[in-house]
């Protein structure tokens, strides 16, 4: 059996059974399949210290949530993401993601009814309810009552690999909808070291990748001596702080190609960099192709699979 893998579900006050247990379900399945060992919490106490999470889920709910009936839950949720946890919501469990402040002005999904609500309540709050799933490192929001099935499969995409989700929407008969061979390869940064300055670099790149970030930015934010900035920094990720934010970039970029028409110029600045040849060369190295052929295959492959279903 695999290394284990730990995912909790907060079942709050008023979040949607069936949700919950088809959670449980659908994880618990890919889990088996995969032969990876699956620590799988359903919580409902949320002002007990707990373990460490490789993510949490927030359910949608049956009805309006209502923080007042789990006022310890945001900071429950900041806890975790502190520790280095994929925090992940469904519907109308974006409104802890708000009240954690988490999304950090990143744009975010939600179902469509919530939208002026939400804005009015959270002001900074960057919804874009178009999306049925956005996913960045530490954070995946999810759309509509239903979509916490996409949301599912998008974890197990994340830590069990592309052909067990596969596999999972095969065996519960659903579609794999939002994305099929969505990346050639992917950047999914290690959250889970242990070293709370390190994590929280990561967590400001996240939100100010596309910004003029520069190493003396990372030391200030971890508070560090400059050398030990550095080693710590390798010895937590695997790379130097450049090429961690080179491969940031890299990947926003390929989630720009893959959801938008923009063009190549756009997305260069839009992720950080300033001059498109030296983009187009990187990007390049760092996944096999060039932008344009990026695009295009990963849109030839995504016409043949919805051809064959």
């Amino acid at each position: 059996m695999e290394q284990s893998l730990s995912i909790a579900i907060l079942a709050y006050p008023g979040s949607l059974k069936s949700a919950v247990y088809g959670l449980q379900d659908i994880l618990g399945h890919a889990a088996r399949i995969s032969d990876t060992g699956m620590k799988l919490d359903l919580l409902e106490d949320f002002s007990a210290a707990v373990d460490r999470y490789d993510a949490v889920v927030l359910p949608p709910s049956a009805g309006t949530v209502r923080l007042e009936e789990v006022p310890a839950l945001p900071a429950f949720l900041q806890h975790l993401h502190g520790r280095g946890a994929v925090v992940c919501s469904a519907c109308t469990g974006l409104t802890f993601v708000a009240a954690a402040g988490l999304a950090e002005g990143r744009k975010v999904t939600t179902h469509w009814g919530l939208e002026q609500r939400l804005s009015a309540a959270y002001p900074d709050l960057r919804l874009d309810t178009d999306r049925l799933l956005i996913e960045y490192s530490d954070l995946i929001t999810a759309g509509g009552l239903m979509a916490w099935v996409d949301l599912a499969l998008a974890l197990i995409e994340r830590f069990l690999g592309y052909p067990v989700a596969v596999a999972t929407a095969r065996h519960f008969i659903v579609d794999f909808r939002r994305r099929d061979q969505r990346r050639f390869r992917r950047f999914l940064p290690e959250l889970r070291h242990g070293d709370a300055s390190i994590l929280k670099v990561q967590h400001f790149l996240e939100t100010r990748s596309g910004d003029d970030v520069s190493v003396a930015d990372m030391v200030r934010t971890s508070g560090l001596p400059a050398r030990t900035f550095q080693r710590r920094f390798k010895l937590a990720t695997g790379l130097a702080p450049k090429q961690y934010l080179q491969e940031l970039r890299i990947e926003r970029a390929r989630d720009l190609l893959i959801e938008t028409d923009r063009p190549v110029s756009d997305i260069c600045f839009a992720v950080g960099y300033n001059d498109p040849p030296s983009f187009v060369r990187l990007f390049s190295r760092l996944s096999g192709l060039t932008p344009g052929a990026f695009r295009e295959q990963y849109r030839r492959q995504s016409d043949m699979a919805g051809q064959s279903a």
